[in-house]
């Protein structure tokens, strides 16, 4: 989520009013441009009380861009919205699988690495003895 400070989002007279996409408080929600350094452009959808001070509503959500290859190939209806928290909780899953598999091949190679320690310390000590039967028996 970008922060909704009021010189990331166009003013009030550029935004477009949509009483068919209510937000959470049942307002008609406001799509409007983001001006963030890392989404200049792009149309967001939200709450009209989200500028305002007070209780927020937290209604937001990404437009996306009304291509002729997003309109042939979606097979969804232009307007539309994409559900972004469904995709950010496959990508934390996702996110989790790989870190417990790194965890088990990190665990994998610890036991690995022990029982070399322990090869190597076995044969120092058969190094020694035999040194040592070496020169008492002279």
């Amino acid at each position: 989520m970008s922060s909704s400070s009021s010189s990331s989002i166009s003013s009030k007279r550029n935004a477009e009013f949509q009483p068919e996409n209510p937000c959470y408080c049942g307002l008609p929600s406001r799509v409007r441009t983001s001006r963030t350094k890392d989404n200049p452009g792009k149309k967001i959808r939200l709450c009209p009380n989200s500028m305002n001070e007070g209780p927020k509503c937290k209604f937001w959500e990404w437009l996306e861009p009304e291509t002729p290859e997003n309109e042939v190939n979606s097979g969804k209806d232009k307007k539309e919205p994409c559900n972004l928290t469904l995709k950010v909780s496959i990508l934390e899953n996702e996110i989790s699988i790989c870190k417990m598999k790194m965890e088990q091949e990190n665990l994998v190679v610890r036991q690995e690495f022990e029982k070399l320690k322990w090869k190597l310390f076995t044969h120092k000590v058969v190094m020694i003895m035999l040194f040592l039967l070496f020169v008492f028996k002279k």
